[in-house]
């Protein structure tokens, strides 16, 4: 519940600060079976496949104040992040790789230099998805807001152009977009995110991320296990990038 109450917040808090974003049909979220809580949510449209709107939907949602919402949560992508990896369908080496290479991480990213100040971050595991109903187009928000450092959201934009077998999202009309919206006395330190020395640590977090949110799911069925494995073997350099992640390969933002 409380996470639906979060996630509604933000919702509120980019629209009064003239963010465009889906907006929930409640003002509030509703218990349903089994103690889940549920928000109901506006048609958002089509995703759009557009990246420029990405781009100034983040630049925007970066220039909220993350003062003026006290409530928001620090953005730590190591808070669970192994959560069910004990009982993941993976063998031993397999569950000890990825627990040694979330400890190193960690403490690669408890010595980075961030450029730039707290900020209001999305927090996604890509480009944030902007969806277009025809007449408005806005963020449709999966997660909550965090305060955090823009960064992560800039590097999460643009890891699957470059790591990924697939589809291209065009990342260099998202990077010359994002720059064009942030104010001047904000502008990063490098032209581009990749340029930026703490690009590569950021990059496997999220990489990391996105991987444990597939070993979590293993468990469901054979396809999904072969996937988490595959993509495991993958971080193990068992294969070149870029990688092809099997069948089922991932490429909706997140």
């Amino acid at each position: 519940m409380d996470e639906a109450w979060a996630l509604i917040r933000s919702a509120q808090l980019l629209k009064r600060n003239r963010v465009a974003v889906t907006s929930p049909y409640y003002t509030d979220a509703r218990a349903a079976a089994e103690g889940r809580a549920v928000a109901f949510w506006q048609h958002p449209g089509q995703r759009s496949l557009d990246t420029s709107l990405s781009a100034w939907a983040t630049a925007l949602a970066h220039r909220v104040d993350p003062g003026s919402a006290p409530w928001l949560r620090e953005h730590d992508p190591f808070a669970g992040l192994l959560d069910g990896l004990d009982d993941a369908p993976l063998n031993e080496a397999a569950r000890r790789f990825l627990r040694e290479r979330a400890a190193q991480l960690r403490e690669e990213w408890d010595y980075l230099d961030w450029p730039t100040p707290d900020a209001v971050v999305l927090g996604a595991l890509g480009m944030v998805p902007c969806h277009d109903d025809g007449v408005h187009v806005g963020i449709l928000l999966r997660r909550p807001l965090q305060r955090g450092h823009r960064e992560w959201d800039l590097v999460a934009a643009r890891w699957r152009s470059e790591l990924l077998i697939g589809p291209r999202e065009d990342h260099r009309t998202y990077a010359d977009t994002y720059i064009s919206y942030e104010r001047e006395d904000r502008l990063p330190d490098h032209p581009y995110i990749g340029a930026w020395s703490g690009y590569q640590t950021v990059c496997d977090v999220v990489v990391l991320t996105a991987v444990m949110d597939t070993v979590r799911r293993a468990h469901l069925d054979t396809n999904i296990r072969q996937e988490a494995a595959h993509r495991v073997k993958c971080l193990r350099g068992a294969y070149p990038a870029p990688w092809s992640w099997g069948p089922r390969m991932e490429f909706t933002w997140t």
